[in-house]
């Protein structure tokens, strides 16, 4: 179980280091995404790293607890709320590949996240359930200082939130973003399903650039297992599950905003004319 303190960080790094090569590579969602090398400047936000300059990474790995409060609205659809966080532990240019050397990350600062999401469910084929996201917003936060924490819930703890503790002050926000399309699913076995969320990315404070946000915009892909999940009864998986905490690992990489094809630019200017055409006609 990860716990999200001091100690918890680097047990949390730990886990990290042994379960980079399993988290998922495909998409619940199935929407194509394209990873693309980013860059990250510690010296932006006055940290050091990266010998002063700027390193290269495709992937971010992380691990992270989430609560999760469920309303059964019948017994084949339910919604929920969901809190959540967890720590990066690593940067690499390959999945399960050797870590990016010499970043600064968990030597002069830890970087960490929060998120906040919303959804609805569904029983899943054997005794899975399945889940879509409807609403995800998160943000990243580097802290030098190593004294910021995030509260730990613990099962059939009703309404409980992971919320940020500890000393914010020195806390320096570098990407936010929202839903884009996502789900998941929560099966038995050693890991218990899998997640995908596909959200936008805005980089702040110049501690995120290169070719993935190029262009000013950029998405993010976070995508990994669930490794532990208590307080679903045995035997009912969906109708009387109603507190959950999900502890899970996996990882986060970018991609530009696609631009769209040249077929559909075509439909948008030919909507545009024929919104033209109507408002001549109208002036007529």
């Amino acid at each position: 179980m990860i716990k999200f303190n001091k100690i918890g960080k680097l047990v949390a790094g730990a886990v990290l280091a042994l379960s980079s090569s399993v988290a998922m590579a495909d998409h619940v969602p199935g929407l194509a995404f394209s990873e693309t090398t980013f860059t990250i400047n510690p010296s932006a936000v006055g940290l050091e790293g990266c010998n002063g300059g700027t390193c290269t990474a495709k992937f971010i790995d992380f691990s992270y607890r989430a609560e999760v409060d469920q309303v059964s609205t019948s017994p084949f659809s339910a919604s929920f709320t969901e809190t959540g966080g967890g720590f990066f532990g690593t940067f690499r240019t390959d999945l399960g590949g050797s870590p990016v050397a010499r970043t600064g990350l968990g030597n002069s600062y830890q970087m960490y996240f929060v998120f906040t999401a919303a959804g609805n469910t569904a029983p899943g084929g054997l005794g899975t359930i399945d889940g879509t996201f409807t609403a995800f917003n998160y943000s990243v936060y580097l802290d030098p200082e190593f004294d910021s924490a995030l509260t730990d819930p613990s099962p059939n703890g009703i309404n409980e939130t992971v919320v940020r503790t500890g000393g914010l002050s020195d806390d320096i926000e570098v990407l936010r973003g929202t839903l884009v399309t996502g789900g998941f699913h929560i099966a038995d076995g050693l890991a218990n399903g899998d997640f995908d969320v596909i959200a936008s990315a805005m980089a702040m404070n110049g501690f995120f650039g290169g070719e993935a946000f190029a262009s000013g915009s950029a998405r993010t892909d976070i995508n990994g297992v669930n490794s532990l999940i208590e307080g679903i009864p045995a035997g009912s998986p969906f109708a009387t599950t109603t507190d959950i905490t999900i502890d899970g690992s996996g990882n986060a990489s970018f991609e530009p905003v696609p631009v769209p094809e040249p077929a559909s630019l075509a439909l948008f200017g030919l909507a545009l004319a024929g919104v033209a055409f109507t408002r001549r006609g109208k002036k007529a």
